[in-house]
């Protein structure tokens, strides 16, 4: 539903297998992307990468409001090769930690702005981690 760019980044397979599962739910999705460091990848190369997908995708040519990356993990070599894209560029927005909820969210938003949809983002995936054993217990032990 978003118009913004999203390119989920990662490590090994995990950014393809986060977008495999997003299209298992929600079907294809013509706003994103995937990223993925390779063990013999270099930051560079992911710069490039992320580069070409955002082209693809038509954000540089566009003069577009925004585009939003999610990454793995904070501090990680595909969170640093885009944490200086977006020093460079304050249009993209980055958010660490990717997940499921998080991704999901962020592609059925009809929100407008990669800002706010990053924001979505924060929360979602935060709001996504749960202890499930501990839920479940509480709903069992609750009266009705």
């Amino acid at each position: 539903m978003t118009q913004v760019p999203v390119v989920l980044l990662g490590h090994g397979d995990y950014a393809s297998g986060v977008r495999s599962a997003v299209e298992l739910i929600l079907g294809p999705q013509r706003e994103l992307a995937d990223v993925s460091l390779a063990p013999e990848g270099s930051t560079e190369q992911v710069t490039a990468d992320v580069k070409a997908e955002l082209e693809r995708l038509g954000y540089l040519d566009s003069g577009a409001a925004g585009a939003l990356v999610l990454v793995d993990l904070f501090g990680g070599s595909p969170a640093n090769a885009v944490s200086a894209m977006a020093l460079a560029d304050p249009r993209l927005q980055v958010v660490a930690g990717l997940n499921l909820p998080m991704a999901l969210e962020v592609l059925t938003s009809s929100e407008g702005s990669a800002e706010r949809l990053a924001t979505l983002a924060l929360g979602a995936g935060t709001d996504g981690v749960i202890d499930v054993g501990a839920k479940v217990r509480a709903l069992q032990a609750a009266p009705g």
